[in-house]
């Protein structure tokens, strides 16, 4: 999984406000009348942020997969209710939650013996400190993969704490070629993400040569 290394940096970013409206109103007006290419451009959009949603629920990567083809189909099913485009982003997010903590209950995995536990699954404020990182998580990789190839694989590497020399290593090019890279990754991400300053700020951390 992407970014494993980031998440401490992430959670220092729950208190802003990340909003971001997947489909314009025409794409949106397509999407309720059965577009399945739109219906492909959200699913690639959200899928990898509400993978990672929901596995800080249940903590299985089996059940996060059916959670969210569960999530998907009833969005497909149910595409006539949602108004907007920020209602079809709640109706993910909640519908994971919801759908994670029905498999909780059925596997009893939240009991009295687990105080803690019960409290931070079901807490709002659990629920909305991981969707805001999930959120800054599916903005970042949306954009990482607008990189070119190569470009995109050393950003990853980057941000999963990956050395310049191991990077070269594994991707059989010269740390001169490594730091290529990394400098024309954070250029263009500074552009693409010029609206989201904190992740500009983050990728500075991650993106020193």
């Amino acid at each position: 999984m992407y970014f494993n290394c980031i998440s401490i940096v992430l959670s220092l970013l729950i208190t802003i406000s990340i909003s971001l409206n997947m489909i314009d109103n025409k794409e949106f007006k397509k999407f309720k009348k059965g577009d399945r290419i739109i219906f492909k451009k959200v699913f690639d959009s959200f899928y990898n942020g509400l993978f990672l949603f929901a596995n800080k629920y249940v903590n299985n990567h089996q059940e996060s997969e059916d959670i969210l083809q569960e999530v998907f189909s009833m969005l497909w099913n149910k595409k006539d209710e949602i108004k907007n485009a920020d209602s079809l982003k709640a109706f993910l997010y909640v519908s994971v939650r919801n759908s994670a903590l029905n498999i909780i209950r059925r596997k009893k995995l939240v009991d009295n013996s687990n105080s803690q536990l019960k409290i931070d699954l079901y807490d709002e404020d659990f629920y909305k400190e991981n969707l805001i990182e999930e959120e800054t998580f599916r903005i970042l990789i949306q954009a990482i993969e607008t990189l070119p190839s190569q470009t995109s694989k050393v950003c990853k590497m980057v941000l999963n704490g990956s050395r310049n020399i191991d990077i070269a290593e594994e991707l059989g090019i010269t740390t001169h070629t490594v730091k290529y890279h990394k400098q024309q990754a954070f250029s263009e991400l500074k552009k693409k993400l010029s609206n989201h300053i904190y992740l500009c700020v983050l990728l500075s951390a991650f993106f020193e040569l």
